[in-house]
This record gives structure tokens, sequence and C-alpha cells, in this order.
């Protein structure tokens, strides 16, 4: 499957931009869009744009809606996460790379409860940060779609969000995300002083 690699991490559900300009990720795209499908994986170490990098082993797959042919050859698209997938080995590597995936379904149950749960300390860190517009419209009643809402919500850096996606279950990755957000709101409330949150803003390629 080939693969496009961001110093981001999205999750199922969650969409993102990309802005392509990289030749190997032209290539990319202009094979495989609009009916083809590609991994987003969160780069471990090295350089997003340009030389080599080490990719974290579990991404997601996308979906393309959105995507526009720039005059200078360039691309932008709008990408909707679907499914995580492992990466077991590369393929290849040009014109851009191709890795061998499998799938890395969602194992481990939750109930509605551990959802509330979560999005109530969602809620009480939104109100200590006065960020309330920046959390999600709303949480999904599925416990593997909120699990993926509310980890998206998460603040935190590139190595922690990783984490939470590599997180075996629904109900394991609600816990963690409750613990984050009490952490977190019991953080800014001893500092007294917002801390930003996480966003998915647009990647440059």
């Amino acid at each position: 499957m080939p693969v496009f690699a961001v110093h981001s991490v999205l999750f199922p559900g969650a969409s993102m931009g990309l802005r392509v300009f990289e030749e190997r990720y032209r290539a990319l795209v202009r094979d495989v869009v609009p009916g083809g499908t590609f991994a987003i994986v969160a780069i471990r170490k090295g350089q997003e744009v340009g030389g080599s990098y080490e990719a974290n082993r579990v991404g997601v797959t996308v979906s393309v809606g959105a995507h526009e042919a720039r005059p200078d050859g360039s691309f932008e698209l709008h990408v909707t996460g679907r499914d995580r997938v492992g990466l077991i080995s590369r393929a290849r590597e040009d014109p851009y790379p191709v890795w061998h995936v499998e799938p890395f379904p969602d194992e481990g149950g939750a109930g509605t409860d551990d959802v509330e749960v979560a999005s109530a300390a969602l809620a009480s860190y939104l109100r200590v940060t006065g960020e309330t517009a920046a959390g999600p419209a709303s949480v999904p009643h599925d416990p593997v779609a909120a699990s993926y809402v509310l980890a998206a919500a998460v603040p935190g850096l590139v190595h922690d969000r990783q984490a939470l996606l590599e997180i075996a279950g629904a109900g394991e990755r609600l816990v963690a995300v409750t613990a984050t957000f009490r952490r977190e709101t019991a953080l800014v409330r001893a500092l007294g002083a917002g801390v930003g949150g996480a966003g998915l803003d647009v990647n440059p390629n």
C-alpha cells in the first residue's frame, strides 16, 4: 500500500488537509487519486520533507475527499481516516514509499458508560482551558468511534497521540483518554493558565 508520512497522527474518522509538493508524493497522488487509497503514518524519527525518516508501524488508511491540482504541479487534498493498518515491511521506496500492510482491527470492549466518563473529562478540560469551541461537535455513541474522536482531541506530542492510536481496543483507549484529560485539567488548575489543545491542521508535504 502507498504510504504518506507526516509529523502528525491521524485517527480513524478524523480529517486532515494535505499540501503535496514533494515529487515522491506528487507521484503517489497521480497514481491513486481519486479512486484509490493510501495510508497516512506518523513519522517517528527523521524529516517530513526530503531525506529519510523512520515511520511508526501503525497508520490509518484514508479516503480522499476534495482534491485539487495546482498550476505549479502540487496538490491539495482533504482526507479522512478510515481503518488502522500495521506496516509490516517496505515493498519499495521509488517513486514513492509502498509497504506491505495488514489489518490492525480494534479489539477489546467498551460501553456507553466509558464514553460518558471520557466525554465528561474532555468537557472539564475544555472548561478550564477556555477552549470549549475547540472540542468535537459531538461524540458518537459507538464506543470505538467515540474513542477515536476523543483521542483526536487529546493534547500532546506526536508520540503521545501515536500511543493512543496503537492501543488495542476502545476500552483501554477511553481509560487512557480519560486519564490524560483529568491530568491536564488538574495541571491547568494548578498553574492557573491555559494549555493549548491538540489540533489537526493542514500538513505540508
